[in-house]
């Protein structure tokens, strides 16, 4: 069995080379798995890394390549060896990569595209900052029999310590019960597609894996959790950054209320807060006004305070969402 792991990405071009390098450093033959990257409209050098691959067709036929023509700025693939660095002991050796640049477009378009860009039968889905275990792609490849209706879904481990990620160890903030999580999973790609795929309608950031679980559900597909470590890198913070963390949280309340809509299930109106008056009510109080965006940084009473600018960010989108996805 064959592989193709899709990795959506956005100006993450120094972290992303670290990543490629524990998938350089995987213990199986490189040709039993291929990397696709999609560029969601990076503006950093990301482009940089991938220099020396040779042009990828997207004029030829398919379905896939028709529908994005438009939004696609170029692709290569080609053989890519990550360089090593300080921390990584693994050897890397060269990955089978496609790498397709796109005009931003969002999650759900990325991972489409990368899907649609595929090669082999089993989609593995991953983050650009996630580190992933030597027998990652093997462990995936392994829990699957051909042709089975099931999700696997792994383990991530959220981690401060970039030279040495797999230190970290299980955290409460670890758990995870989604049927789909893209950070760490795998499914065929034959089931992905009778699905729908990826809702596009999804354009900014939250729940679109949720959505396509619940489409993978329907269809008779399973979920099942295995032991298989990514650890995601969550670097050390001296301080809050109030607009950036307020505006991440609204764009996810916001998408909360569309997922809603698309499922108005008991459960997932719960589990998304889109109608929690009370927990709305109390953050609205200790967010009056959104005195934090007044403030650049916060360097005191970060975890009280990021949980503030979290829950009134998100109730904020789900404001928005309402308004915007009333009709």
């Amino acid at each position: 069995m064959k592989a193709s792991v899709v990795i959506p990405t956005h100006n993450r071009e120094k972290i992303l080379n670290i990543v490629l390098r524990y998938y350089g450093g995987q213990g199986l033959s490189k040709d039993i798995f291929e990397v696709i990257i999609v560029d969601d409209g990076s503006t950093d050098q990301t482009f940089r890394l991938f220099n020396e691959l040779k042009d990828l067709d997207i004029d030829g036929p398919g379905p896939a390549l028709r529908k994005y023509r438009g939004r696609i700025k170029g692709a290569g693939e080609g053989w890519y060896r990550p360089e090593n660095g300080v921390g990584f002991s693994n050897q890397c050796e060269p990955l089978k990569i496609k790498y397709i640049q796109i005009e931003k477009s969002g999650r759900s378009v990325s991972r489409n595209i990368g899907i649609g860009f595929s090669s082999y039968p089993l989609t593995i889905f991953a983050d650009d900052d996630i580190f992933v275990e030597p027998d990652f792609v093997k462990k995936h490849i392994e829990s699957h029999t051909p042709h089975d209706s099931c999700v696997i879904m792994g383990r991530v481990i959220h981690t401060r310590d970039i030279k040495n990620p797999f230190s970290a160890g299980w955290k409460l903030k670890d758990i995870n019960t989604a049927f789909l999580a893209t950070g760490n999973a795998s499914v065929f790609k034959e089931y992905l597609i009778q699905a729908g795929l990826f809702d596009e309608g999804y354009t900014v950031y939250g729940w679109e894996d949720f959505d396509l679980g619940i489409h993978l559900k329907e269809i008779g597909v399973k979920s099942q959790k295995r032991k298989i470590y990514g650890y995601h890198y969550d670097p050390p913070q001296k301080y809050l950054e109030p607009e950036r963390i307020y505006g991440k949280e609204k764009e996810r309340g916001s998408t909360a209320v569309y997922f809603y809509k698309n499922h108005p299930l008991r459960w997932v109106e719960r589990f998304t807060l889109v109608n929690n008056r009370i927990l709305k009510t109390l953050f609205r109080f200790l967010g009056f006004r959104n005195w934090f965006l007044s403030k650049k940084r916060i360097s005191f009473l970060k975890g009280f305070f990021r949980l503030v600018i979290r829950f009134k960010g998100y109730f904020d989108g789900i404001d928005e969402g309402k308004e915007n996805y009333s009709g």
